[in-house]
């Protein structure tokens, strides 16, 4: 089992370094120039305050259905708009009174004058700024200023959509090299205003102190002293990923360094993932890419299991089941852990039903102790149909047809957990 006690304690002294570099030298603490957010976010709020939606793809090109289904749930907020989806041939002139988003790959479109944006199109993607970004996994967001276009880009289709992980529109303008911001900001006004974020440039000037390992790029910012952190940490670490892994019985072939981002404070997170600061996020994950406030070793765990379940067993769409999963794999590394959240399950067990199970966004997240439940529900669900034939489902996002397999139904088997729990 991996030594959670010599990890907390080595992330405690950094903690406690993190805090007296911030006493002794505030100004560190700042990250400077940045584009201010937020504003950005009422257009993108006005440009949904609309019954119908038409989504403008590039002729010859065919939609996925989960990006259809993805696209169409990104408004959470108020009653989902209706979504109708059009070539950019068979536009016809009233189309254009409705608020219009263009999908798909940029340099598919023939119809280059229905392209108002400040991006270059290139052979298999588009540039911006003197930078190609032709990679699939490329893709930009883009509110065009009046306010009823909106250009949602992706070279290919296989990375899940960027916008919609980032919940875009607290800029104008975002540009992603994977799963990782490039560019995000607003238009200028005039060629000397500077509304842009670079954030290569931003990323180089606040982290100052990196280590590598076999798991994790660890980046750490300018304000710890640089003998504050032990060159050990990374192996340390490391051993989390190793224990996971054979908890998930899976292997770490393959596995890509994870880059994980540590932050003095969580406004400062928030910048650097453009989420405006009227949410509260201490931690998030990206793929590969993870963003951590301070030390925290449960939000590490937390964000890098996310990481390590999504490259061996892909995505599930369904946030009790995304993080319900997540949640259960603390089990095997604490009993106290389960312990806690079967408490929180039983305050709480007129939550659970099966809406929930198969909820959007704007549920699930409407209170943290849906954590605790998805978390020890998924893990009697894992226990009732077997790991593998979880993992399966899970990445085939097809519960019901398993459970329906097995002789359950997702109510007989909530009934049971109820009744197994008390």
């Amino acid at each position: 089992m991996i030594n959670t006690n010599k990890m907390e304690k080595r992330l405690h002294q950094l903690c406690l370094i993190l805090v007296i570099s911030l006493f002794y030298n505030p100004v560190n603490a700042q990250v400077k120039g940045f584009v201010a957010m937020d504003d950005s976010v009422k257009a993108m709020v006005e440009f949904y305050k609309v019954d119908t939606i038409l989504v403008v793809l590039p002729d010859a090109y065919t939609i996925k259905k989960d990006n259809a289904e993805a696209i169409e749930n990104f408004v959470f907020w108020k009653n989902k708009p209706v979504y109708q989806y059009k070539h950019e041939s068979s536009l016809r002139p009233n189309d254009f009174e409705k608020n219009i988003q263009f999908f798909g790959p940029v340099f598919k479109f023939r119809n280059k004058s229905l392209l108002d944006i400040p991006f270059g199109i290139e052979k298999e993607g588009f540039s911006y700024r003197e930078r190609s970004f032709q990679k699939p996994e490329d893709a930009f967001y883009y509110m065009h200023p009046s306010g009823r276009k909106m250009y949602t880009c992706q070279n290919g289709d296989e990375h899940p959509l960027a916008y919609l992980g980032f919940l875009a529109g607290a800029y104008q303008l975002y540009i992603w090299s994977g799963n990782e911001i490039a560019f995000s900001g607003n238009e200028a006004t005039s060629k000397s205003d500077e509304h842009i974020n670079d954030m290569d440039a931003l990323r180089e000037n606040y982290f100052c102190r990196k280590i590598n390992s076999q798991f994790f790029n660890l980046y750490f910012d300018c304000s710890l002293p640089g003998d504050s952190i032990s060159e050990t940490l990374g192996s340390e670490l490391d051993d989390y990923v190793v224990q996971l892994c054979s908890f998930l019985e899976v292997d770490t072939v393959g596995l890509k360094a994870i880059d994980t981002y540590f932050y003095t404070e969580r406004e400062e997170l928030q910048y650097f993932i453009a989420a405006p600061l009227w949410q509260t996020i201490y931690g998030k994950s990206f793929g590969d890419i993870n963003h951590v406030t301070g030390f925290n070793l449960g939000t590490f765990k937390h964000e890098t299991g996310h990481s390590i379940i999504g490259a061996k067993m892909g995505f599930n769409p369904y946030p009790f089941i995304l993080e319900g999963f997540r949640q259960s794999t603390d089990y095997f590394f604490s009993k106290e852990a389960y312990t806690n959240d079967l408490k929180a399950y039983k305050e709480n067990a007129d939550l659970l039903t099966k809406e929930l199970v198969f909820s959007d966004n704007s549920i699930f997240f409407r209170g943290w102790i849906n954590y605790s439940i998805s978390g020890v529900f998924t893990k009697y669900l894992v226990d009732r149909v077997g790991l593998e034939e979880f993992k399966e489902a899970y990445s085939q996002n097809n519960f019901e047809d398993l459970l329906k397999g097995k002789g359950y139904s997702i109510e007989g088997l909530i009934e049971d957990f109820k009744k197994d729990i008390n």
